[in-house]
């Protein structure tokens, strides 16, 4: 799947320039998105399948170089770009001359605009970058598939680890379903939460990403449109940051911690930029704020979720779903009361998003609560053990299991005045014997 992904990826970026009907356009993007939708769901899935319980730290890497990507993309498209609006061409509008930052743009007609720009060159250098990963991709494949074949397969590494792993439950007495209860009604719940969470913050970071330019330069700030072109690189540069940091992060924290957190920050970030709406400084602060905080937000949902339930692939698909339908939707809705309302509808929007989604966010942990072990915490303090290291939580882990097995082991240490009925008899035998011999 992956190497069907890839491929068409690059087929359809590099078919892009070729398309000189809007029909043949939408052909081609539809195709893209779903193979988009595809890559996303397998890679996300085959993560969860190699590192299980340890994935945090490995999603936060893998969505780090989606904020990579969403970051530099501009930069490479942005050489070949006009800098010119050329809707009045298309609207058969009369105009000579066009200006663009104080800019004289030469442009007259949508023919020779179209000679002007070089925008076939970014689509052509996005498809040749795709080129190697098609590349790596069926090397890994490849190479699988001689070492199963010459029968020299190293032993897989996840599987190896389970049968560890089970073998220590085993051996301690437990088993998955006492973590984890086979209640479907439970497993729905969490999912749907994930689901809705991941549809408010992509939605809400698609739409502040593509809105956040025009809300610069329209809205009570009333930045140029140079700066606010570097505040909307500025905030996919924090989000690229954000997710960075958040690989170090989920190597300490748990992702229930790490999610509050997210959370919190995007809220305090909307607050303070909706508060001081008119502030410069504070519209930058607060973008910065919202890109880091927002960012770790996918990846931190579905690692939560993998550990209240086991993910599957078609869990996955329907959390990746979810996030589509928000990146698909929040835009147009957004966009829509941008321009009825005012610009100012993108703030108190994404306030009404977070505000929801702490909602969502309390109702999945209190959920996430019945299907993990009972904690010996009490009350609310449980939420807050969760910002402990998880190295700490594995020893005090190790520490209980230790004090398990000493009572269940050697407990007849302690006991040694009830015994068993086979050395029962045996003692009995011998002070009969006793007493025969010295009679």
């Amino acid at each position: 799947m992956l190497i069907v992904g890839t491929t068409m990826m690059t087929v359809s970026m590099a078919s892009i320039p070729l398309c000189n009907a809007l029909w043949a356009l939408a052909i081609v993007l539809a195709v893209m998105g779903f193979f988009m939708g595809t890559i996303d769901t397998v890679a996300n899935v085959s993560m969860i399948c190699i590192y299980g319980k340890d994935v945090s730290p490995f999603l936060q890497a893998i969505h780090f170089f989606y904020g990579v990507g969403a970051f530099l993309s501009p930069m490479i498209a942005q050489p070949f770009l006009l800098n010119e609006d050329c809707s009045p061409f298309i609207s058969n509008e009369t105009i000579v001359l066009f200006t663009y930052d104080n800019e004289t743009l030469p442009a007259s007609t949508l023919a020779e605009a179209r000679a002007m720009t070089h925008i076939d060159y970014a689509f052509l250098i996005m498809a040749l970058t795709m080129v190697p990963v098609v590349i790596l991709t069926f090397t890994l494949l490849g190479r699988k598939h001689c070492l199963r074949l010459l029968g020299g397969a190293p032993p897989n590494r996840e599987e190896k680890q389970n049968k560890e792993y089970e073998s220590m439950e085993e051996s301690d007495g437990r088993s998955d379903s006492d973590r984890i209860p086979k209640n479907m009604a439970q497993i729905i719940v969490v999912t749907v939460l994930s689901a809705i969470l991941m549809f408010l913050y992509d939605g809400l970071q698609a739409a502040y990403g593509g809105y956040i330019y025009s809300y610069a330069v329209k809205g009570p700030v009333k930045f140029r449109k140079s700066d606010a072109a570097y505040l909307n690189a500025l905030f996919w540069g924090m989000f690229a940051a954000g997710r960075l940091l958040s690989i170090a992060l989920a190597t300490k924290l748990s992702p229930s911690f790490m999610l509050f957190c997210n959370i919190i920050g995007c809220t305090g970030a909307l607050l303070l930029m909706l508060a001081l709406r008119y502030n410069h400084v504070m519209l930058i602060i607060g973008t910065c704020l919202l890109g880091i905080f927002m960012s770790s937000v996918f990846p931190t949902t579905l690692s939560l979720t993998e550990q209240y339930i086991h993910v599957t692939p078609s869990t996955t698909s329907f959390l990746v779903f979810g996030a589509a339908v928000g990146e698909m939707s929040m835009p147009v809705i957004i966009g829509h009361e941008f321009y009825r309302a005012g610009p100012t509808s993108l703030l108190v929007i994404g306030m009404v998003l977070c505000f929801v989604s702490i909602i969502a966010y309390m109702t999945l942990w209190l959920v996430g609560l019945t299907l993990l072990k009972p904690d010996t915490t009490p009350g609310i303090m449980v939420f807050f053990t969760k910002c402990m290291p998880k190295t700490v939580q594995k020893m005090e882990g190790e520490n209980a299991s230790l004090v398990n097995q000493n009572v269940q082991y050697y407990s007849r240490m302690h006991t040694s005045p009830i015994q068993s009925p086979d050395d029962q008899d045996g003692t009995v035998n011998f002070i009969k014997k006793e007493a025969e011999s010295s009679h």
